[in-house]
């Protein structure tokens, strides 16, 4: 089938991951599933989804990041990208998506498949297919032709799945009027702040009541379990190949030669950019060969307990920890994502998974541990007294602007009350709503809170806590919608919310039948993302 896209298929590892194949396929295109063989993450429909493949899927969005944000990609940008999870969600996504398919019976014919990939803009040069392009995308990816069109069968089914779910979105001019205010209306609040700072120097706790207070919340006092471990760690530096093959250079420059400009935008010659070409091969090679490494290792030392000699014969330097509690790690492991519920599960000398960092990958082994323990009140006294005074502080905050709230919401004047209690009458000026309230701090239920307040129902229903104070809130005025400009941009809004519900749309059917797949038990999950 299809022998004009196949006859030239060869496999080499790939290097960077085609950049639109990540973000044009985003729920439906990845790794193929060949090469390495590690435990299942989750069961489709009896089809293995593999550790490995959920390595291959992270590292492909991992080498789009760094090749496109290079040094400006920062450990806090790559945290709050979540890639882990998005690869994760990305596999599962697309099996239940070939399995819906497969439900629905819907199919892609060899005509349809044959002009998608001909149509593809990254395989095309001045418009037509090119066949060298095509050759070259198979060979970075390390795909057959095979792999390759199972892929695109998956996006094209994924395509008529959603075309039918989004065709099934309607909406009403209420709703995108009800948008259009949503996106422009403005409102502005005042607020009375409630500290109990006043009253926090009269707050003196006798030794019985410090005792009780200990007692209750002696969690809060608890010196975590402290542990003290070695561990191998597997730079992509030290694995790394030495790049000298030409064709592979070459072929590289040639699918991504629009990257290689000089500072005025021109071309930048193959010979220029050679060096960034081996930089970048080196990298992406020497972080596969790493975790090879260090999964042999792990197979070794869970044998034959011997990560000493295992490190002495193979030029690893072993790494040793004094004792640390489990929720405050040595600085030179904090950056490594879930290893704290990885030492959750090990005993003495036992050897961890390994453990995948933003810079590489750990080996751990459990050398001791020390239990958790509450210590006596004579020894945090202090601490003790802090604490209980702040929560009795709070109490009486609390306690305080819920019966100021009381009396608002009664009829008393805001005003009256306020200077009743000498407190200040704050105001918030025009905003748009959100979680975010201007002069008083954030909340997670404030912009729904806010979307609530009107002239008829000025107040929340409580207070809110925010910053270690109590906030009430009450409306004062907001902004009218500006009837002439909504039917000028009309169907700005309608486009937009459309395209809002149809998303939406699309994702609850995804969770959907996630949800109703793993009740049925056509999907089992093997493991949760903050087990790998």
């Amino acid at each position: 089938m299809l022998k004009f896209f196949r006859k030239h298929a060869r496999g080499w590892f790939m290097i960077a991951v085609i950049v639109v194949i990540i973000i044009v396929f985003v729920l439906y295109f990845g790794s193929s599933g060949g090469g390495r063989h590690t435990s299942a993450i989750f069961i489709v429909d009896k089809q293995i989804i593999s550790e490995a493949e959920f390595l291959d899927e992270y590292d492909k969005l991992l080498d789009v990041v760094r090749i496109n944000l290079k040094e400006k990609l920062t450990p806090e940008i790559l945290k709050k990208m979540n890639l882990k999870a998005k690869a994760y969600n990305n596999l599962l996504n697309r099996y239940i998506i070939i399995a819906k398919a497969a439900d629905l019976k819907i199919k892609i014919s060899d005509e349809e498949l044959k002009d998608s990939i001909m149509s593809l803009p990254i395989l095309q040069t001045n418009g037509i297919f090119d066949e060298m392009k095509y050759q070259q995308l198979l060979r970075y990816n390390r795909m057959t032709a095979q792999d390759f069109e199972n892929l695109q069968k998956t996006k094209l089914m994924a395509e008529k799945i959603e075309f039918f779910v989004r065709e099934g979105v309607k909406i009403s001019d209420k709703e995108i009027y009800d948008w259009y205010v949503l996106q422009n209306w403005k409102i502005n609040i005042n607020f009375l702040k409630i500290t109990g700072g006043d009253i926090k120097n009269k707050i003196s706790p006798v030794e019985s009541e410090l005792e009780d207070y200990l007692k209750r919340n002696n969690n809060l006092f608890r010196v975590p379990e402290q542990t003290k471990i070695k561990y191998l760690f597997f730079t992509p530096d030290s694995f790394s190949p030495d790049i000298t093959d030409d064709d592979d250079i070459k072929s590289h420059y040639n699918s991504y030669r629009d990257k290689y400009k000089t500072k005025d935008g021109k071309p930048l010659p193959l010979d220029s950019a050679r060096d960034s070409i081996i930089k970048e091969l080196k990298i992406t090679r020497g972080k596969q060969n790493a975790y090879q490494a260090a999964k042999k290792a792990r197979d070794v030392i869970y044998q034959e307990d011997n990560m000493e000699d295992y490190g002495e014969k193979n030029n690893l330097k072993v790494y040793y920890t004094d004792f640390f509690p489990i929720n405050k790690l040595p600085p030179e492991l904090v950056s490594v994502k879930n290893v704290t519920e990885e030492l959750l599960n090990l005993q003495e000398k036992d050897v961890s998974k390994v453990i995948s960092a933003d810079n590489g990958y750990y080996l751990m082994q459990l050398i001791e541990k020390k239990a958790s323990y509450v210590p006596k009140l004579n020894i945090i006294e202090n601490e003790v007294r802090r604490r209980f005074i702040e929560t009795e502080t709070k109490l009486l905050a609390e306690k305080e602007a819920n019966s100021i709230l009381e009396r608002l919401k009664s009829g008393e004047s805001f005003e009256k009350i306020a200077s009743e209690k000498g407190l200040k009458i704050g105001q918030t000026g025009f905003f748009q709503p959100s979680n975010t309230i201007p002069n008083v701090g954030q909340n997670p239920d404030a912009e729904e809170i806010i979307l609530q307040l009107s002239s008829g129902k000025p107040y929340a229903e409580k207070p809110f806590f925010i910053n270690d104070a109590y906030f009430i809130l009450k409306f004062k005025e907001a902004t009218e919608p500006n009837k002439k400009t909504f039917a000028d941009e009309k169907e700005i809004y309608r486009k937009t919310l459309i395209a809002f519900k149809q998303k939406e749309a699309m994702q609850t059917w995804l969770e959907g039948n996630k949800a109703a797949m793993i009740k049925e038990k056509r999907v089992r999950i093997k493991k949760k993302l903050e087990d790998l």
